[in-house]
């Protein structure tokens, strides 16, 4: 939606960005984690095994954010990547004491910038909103059924990942 007013050149920036240090960097690093023994393996179970890929993926997502809103003037590009850095860092901090859903704070994020975009451009997207949620259902549906978390750790992720997202684009964004 959000993109489709950018210069193609700058909007092609972005997406190589987020896929590369949201995506590509991060899971090479817990590859590399899993094969020199840091962690057991990819699916990170154990909530002490999460804080040093949970380092390195915000640090990653910064690095994004930060390389992103150094050759930007769109706020909410930039105020959605800083947010979704915030959010991995209150997982982290989190991860220290109790283990939360990371899943569902993603999918928490994408519902909470969904429905700012709804409330700030006006959009007609509520089938997107609706698609946002059923995939939040799916997703927190499947957790629970590996046994990977509980209702309420799954509750706290996607509450985490929607207020941080939507309450700071909602406080910053004019």
């Amino acid at each position: 939606i959000y993109t489709a007013d950018l210069p193609r050149q700058y909007s092609h920036f972005v997406y190589l960005m987020v896929f590369l240090c949201n995506i590509i960097l991060p899971v090479s690093i817990i590859q590399s984690m899993v094969y020199f023994r840091k962690i057991q393996d990819i699916k990170i179970d154990e909530r002490h095994e999460r804080i040093l890929p949970l380092i390195f993926t915000t640090t990653c997502f910064y690095f994004c954010y930060f390389t992103v809103a150094r050759s930007s003037s769109s706020a909410i590009i930039n105020l959605f990547l800083f947010s979704s850095t915030l959010v991995l860092f209150a997982i982290f901090l989190v991860s220290f004491f109790w283990k939360i859903s990371i899943h569902m704070a993603g999918i928490g994020g994408v519902t909470g910038l969904t429905f700012f975009l709804m409330q700030y451009y006006r959009a007609d997207i509520i089938f997107i909103l609706c698609a946002v949620i059923l995939i939040a259902g799916v997703i927190s549906s499947a957790r629970l059924a590996s046994g990977s978390h509980t209702w309420l750790q799954l509750l706290a992720g996607y509450l985490i990942g929607f207020s941080l997202i939507f309450g700071m684009l909602i406080k910053f964004l004019p």
